[in-house]
């Protein structure tokens, strides 16, 4: 990116109200270091996640941009499969999850703007099919779950792409922060649906078996069906 372009794109986001003045001394100071070549600590390219940007705002701009869409369309799933989920002991979890996933967005939409950036990336095909499954009355709340935990089968898989990027961030600690919590409240989600979904499966085989379930320690999810 042409660096008059950047600082005059840096100074109309800060006019127009949509950049912190905290955001633009950094952004500035940055642009300052790499125009008078101190630091080749600090190169003008920016890589992170197999991808080369003309620099770390621009990569933070693009990254934060995805993970915003992909937090908004977990958040409507969670949300609308907990609206019609029928085993107890899911459903408030999953509502949880949904208002994980809606103020994860919230948040990285501020530090967009924050930045002087704009959300351009619209939820895609993969997220618009997420939806739409977990929106299924006809898909049983365990084929969800296995169907989950078929996708992510360790939960350190959900999280490995935001804590990667914010270990390559040099410069941007806000977005460092913001990006290990999300990790950490996502690394969360998925932990509980994997070990609700082994203790339904056990549940379900019990049943099969003829056999009456042992009493689940006070740790593992108690799941039941609830009644149609």
């Amino acid at each position: 990116m042409n660096r008059d372009f950047e600082i005059r794109q840096l100074l109309g986001a800060l006019r127009s109200g949509i950049m912190s003045e905290a955001a633009f001394e950094e952004e500035m100071s940055r642009l300052e270091l790499e125009s008078t070549g101190h630091g080749h600590s600090m190169p003008s390219s920016f890589e992170a996640g197999g991808r080369t940007y003309g620099s770390e705002r621009e990569a933070v701009l693009s990254f934060l941009d995805e993970l915003h869409a992909a937090q908004l369309d977990s958040a409507i799933g969670f949300a609308k499969w907990g609206a019609i989920c029928r085993t107890n002991g899911l459903r408030t979890g999953l509502l949880i999850a949904a208002e994980r996933d809606a103020y994860h967005a919230r948040v990285i939409e501020r530090r967009i703007h924050e930045l002087g950036g704009e959300l351009r990336c619209a939820a895609g095909v993969q997220g618009g099919r997420l939806i739409e499954i977990l929106a299924n009355s006809a898909i049983s709340d365990f084929e969800k779950l296995s169907a989950f935990t078929s996708l992510i089968q360790e939960p350190q898989q959900a999280v490995a792409p935001l804590l990667g990027f914010a270990r390559a961030l040099n410069r941007d600690v806000e977005t460092k922060q913001a990006l290990r919590l999300i990790a950490e409240d996502e690394l969360s989600t998925a932990t509980w649906l994997h070990e609700v979904c082994a203790a339904l499966a056990g549940s379900q085989a019990d049943s099969i078996n003829g056999r009456t379930p042992e009493t689940p320690p006070e740790s593992a999810p108690s799941l039941q069906r609830t009644r149609e």
